[in-house]
């Protein structure tokens, strides 16, 4: 399953301003497999403290364990998402 997830957190916490979380984000980032997740792309949008990823993982227990490491470091906002093909194929067949 494929999953979208915007991250969003405030000035005072940005870990840009924090190199502790900064490493811990992207060691989370770079162990995704250890998890089971797949991470597709991540994206960022510094000043309006976002960060975007696109995921892919098998069960939401998998993603829910990749981002347990970083939770507390704003809100997340995921999205099962399809791809456009398969949007569009699911909806040709019927």
């Amino acid at each position: 399953m494929l999953f979208h997830v915007t991250h969003t957190h405030g000035y005072e916490t940005c870990m840009a301003h924090d190199e502790t979380s900064k490493a811990k984000f992207m060691q989370t980032i770079s162990n995704a497999e250890e998890s089971g997740v797949k991470v597709l792309g991540v994206y960022a949008d510094p000043p309006g403290h976002q960060i975007f990823m696109v995921i892919e993982t098998e069960t939401m227990e998998q993603l829910v364990k990749f981002i347990d490491p970083v939770i507390d470091f704003g809100d997340y906002d995921i999205r099962p998402v399809l791809s456009f093909e398969k949007a569009v194929a699911s909806l040709s067949n019927n």
